[in-house]
């Protein structure tokens, strides 16, 4: 097959799981002998190789572009910025060139924030089969996460119904959808009328490093991914605060990854004298081998959690919120789970410097249930998907679906 995925960013350009995740789809695909293109977001327009994936590196058709950072844009322009996203006629035109130099069997859509839903137009107009996953929220909120005011979002905002009600006109395009999580697909069908819905987990590969011996001395503690409120990062400081003071000389946290400066200075003020390091963009490798247990602090509803999966592929065992399809592949075993309440994680987190025991026992048994995580399951989940698309006729020739006309009030 000629496979295009579509995701807003991909290899060199990482902001969060997804970008793992397609990667691990598209060099798994082609290794089982498919050809693959990934069309992704870039600073101009470019192709280029990465492991055998032909990647469309596409400049952002918009008043400004998202992959440099846009902080300091004015608000006004933002919000210009979403509504063109919302239907962008100019990626549209350029999905369509791309479409007919390619001609590929199957559409896969993942993240499209930059590229915005009129691209699926583009491919039913060109009778292709057209599938796409949902890792995050963008087809129901222009902040991808559904999360304001340190609170998870039950109904869409004012600014989130204009943008969600454009998007969701083309909704009746793609021949199918998948969600990494029950969670993020259900979110979906809450404002979506969605059709042949399918669940397909993230996945991550077994390391191959030893296990580490018994947790001795000072525990490591670590947090890997955007320093963010909704992430929960400034939870876990206060709740690292509130852990005894006796017991604060028996551990040390490391916080890995990206954030505002203000903000980590809060963070710092905040953690006074525990020891703590904020190392920035690391290898993940290097951060997992340093650290003893892994915490995921989420307040947002978290459409999968690919960092847990990870964390038990170096046989890391995680302490992880209850939020969103974090549920879902929590395992007792090899994991700790708590809702991200006031007082609740730091009780568990100085419970586990009271046994360390379990933390070795629990690494013991990383390795089993990262088993439902596979890479072969992942890649033929897919193909057996894009087969079931190529062969059903999901339109009678010439056709093209109607404008889903549901507006969101």
């Amino acid at each position: 097959m000629r496979i295009l995925l579509v995701n807003t960013f991909y290899y060199p350009r990482f902001t969060g799981g997804a970008e793992v995740s397609v990667q691990q789809l598209a060099e798994g695909l082609v290794n089982t002998g498919h050809e693959v293109f990934v069309l992704t977001s870039a600073k101009k327009d470019r192709v280029y190789a990465v492991n055998n994936v032909t990647v469309i590196g596409c400049r952002q058709r918009n008043v400004f572009s998202t992959y440099d950072n846009t902080s300091n844009k004015p608000a006004f322009l933002k919000v210009l910025w979403h509504l063109v996203d919302s239907a962008n006629v100019l990626q549209y035109f350029k999905f369509k060139r791309i479409l007919k130099d390619i001609k590929p069997d199957i559409v896969h859509t993942n993240n499209i924030q930059g590229f915005s839903p009129l691209i699926w137009f583009a491919a039913k107009k060109h009778k292709i089969k057209l599938l796409h996953t949902m890792r995050d929220y963008y087809l129901l909120c222009h902040k991808c996460n559904l999360f304001s005011k340190s609170t998870n979002c039950e109904k869409l905002c004012g600014a989130c119904k204009i943008t969600h009600n454009i998007k969701s006109r083309f909704a009746g395009y793609p021949d199918g959808y998948v969600g990494i999580s029950n969670h993020i697909l259900q979110a979906h069908q809450k404002f979506l009328a969605l059709h042949n819905t399918h669940v397909i987990f993230n996945s991550a590969q077994l390391a191959l490093i030893p296990v580490s011996g018994s947790a001795t001395g000072v525990i490591t503690f670590g947090y890997i991914g955007r320093i963010t409120p909704d992430k929960g990062v400034e939870y876990l400081v206060d709740e690292l605060v509130k852990i005894n003071p006796a017991q604060r000389a028996s551990f040390k946290i490391i916080f890995a990854g990206k954030g505002e400066p203000e903000f980590i200075g809060r963070l710092k003020s905040k953690l006074g004298s525990i020891d703590y390091e904020f190392s920035g963009i690391v290898n993940s490798v290097d951060f997992y081998k340093s650290i003893d247990v892994l915490i995921v602090p989420a307040l947002w509803n978290e459409p999968f959690g690919r960092t847990v999966i990870e964390s038990l592929a170096y046989s890391v065992p995680v302490c992880q919120s209850d939020r969103g399809g974090l549920k879902e592949i929590f395992d007792k075993n090899s994991s700790w789970m708590f809702s991200p309440d006031e007082g609740v994680l730091s009780v568990l987190l100085s419970r586990i410097l009271r046994n360390r025991k379990e933390i070795d026992e629990k690494k013991r048994k990383c390795a089993k249930h990262l088993a439902h995580f596979s890479p072969k399951t992942y890649i033929n989940r897919h193909l057996e998907l894009y087969g079931q698309l190529i062969e059903a006729s999901a339109c009678k020739a010439g056709e093209v679906p109607a404008l889903h006309n549901e507006v969101v009030t």
